[in-house]
């Protein structure tokens, strides 16, 4: 991973970790001359600010709906304890002390996931299904009207697809890893791949910039990583180290070129990115991978 890659990965996992923290002003909140469910509704601005702040496909972006849903759902808690217990001071303190003890418990869990890069999902959480729109589902008939070309449009569609396709088996093969700096690195990579694909979904003609890269890398990322954990099985010979050192290497080049792709189509610039990728595949090829 390139030194801003590297320093772009911190900062989401930065940010993903303040919104989890945010949750905590729950606490001072209480302070304020209001009910302590509303106190704690309102500790949720935070998360909910930086979801607005952030890309929607980023990390951040998407543990900031976690973090709002833990607040959602630490003041559903409060206020069902205290209509509950409103009358009987002792099971009130008591059941809003177990609310802060799963609090903790909660929210540790997710400040070591976000430290090493991991996606976070609280118990039973559905904030995000209410707030991220959903950008993969294209109308294909609409999407059709802006091609001239019908045969480009069905290739348009079939990279889409794919595309899809690769991501769910690039995530699922991620899961074996256990290298958490390529786990990182893999989570920076579907982070990329998933803004690349919003992208494209807006706006259609630009899969002519990107269509060299969509015809070989996502799928050759996908076996990369296949073969990395099938490395991985053979146990820690010399060999199998050497080979995984490759890998690791390979992945991160793939990250890199993936990272210009997306940064180009959004400054709708022209993809000269010939030589890079040809140099990519070579090296892949001489991997033999």
């Amino acid at each position: 991973m390139t030194e801003v890659q590297l320093e772009q990965n911190q900062e989401e996992k930065k940010w993903a970790r303040r919104a989890h923290l945010s949750t905590i002003l729950t606490y001072p909140m209480a302070l304020l001359p209001f009910p302590f469910f509303i106190s704690s509704l309102g500790a949720m601005v935070y998360p909910f600010v930086m979801w607005l702040s952030r890309n929607k496909s980023s990390y951040s972006a998407k543990q900031s709906l976690e973090a709002m849903y833990l607040q959602a759902f630490l003041s559903l808690g409060f206020f069902g304890f205290g209509t509950k217990f409103g009358d009987d001071r002792v099971l009130l303190v008591f059941s809003y002390v177990f609310m802060a003890f799963l609090h903790v418990i909660f929210l540790g869990i997710a400040i070591y996931r976000t430290t090493i890069g991991k996606e976070h999902h609280y118990p039973f959480s559905f904030f995000p299904l209410l707030f991220s729109s959903n950008k993969t589902k294209e109308n294909w008939n609409e999407l059709k009207k802006k091609f001239e070309d019908k045969v480009e449009f069905t290739e348009y569609k079939t990279q889409m697809e794919k595309l899809d396709g690769f991501r769910v088996q690039t995530e699922k093969e991620s899961k074996f890893l256990t290298d958490t700096s390529l786990q990182s690195l893999c989570n920076e990579y579907l982070h990329s791949l998933s803004d690349l694909r919003v992208r494209l979904a807006e706006d259609p003609l630009s899969y002519r910039k990107a269509k060299q890269f969509l015809n070989y890398f996502p799928e050759t990322v996908s076996k990369i990583l296949n073969q990395y954990n099938k490395v991985s099985l053979e146990g820690n010979s010399p060999e199998s180290e050497k080979r995984k050192t490759e890998l690791n290497s390979l992945l991160s080049e793939v990250i890199k070129t993936t990272e210009q792709v997306r940064n180009k189509l959004k400054a709708d610039e022209t993809l000269n990115l010939d030589v890079e990728i040809t140099a990519m595949k070579k090296n892949i090829e001489f991997g033999g991978y």
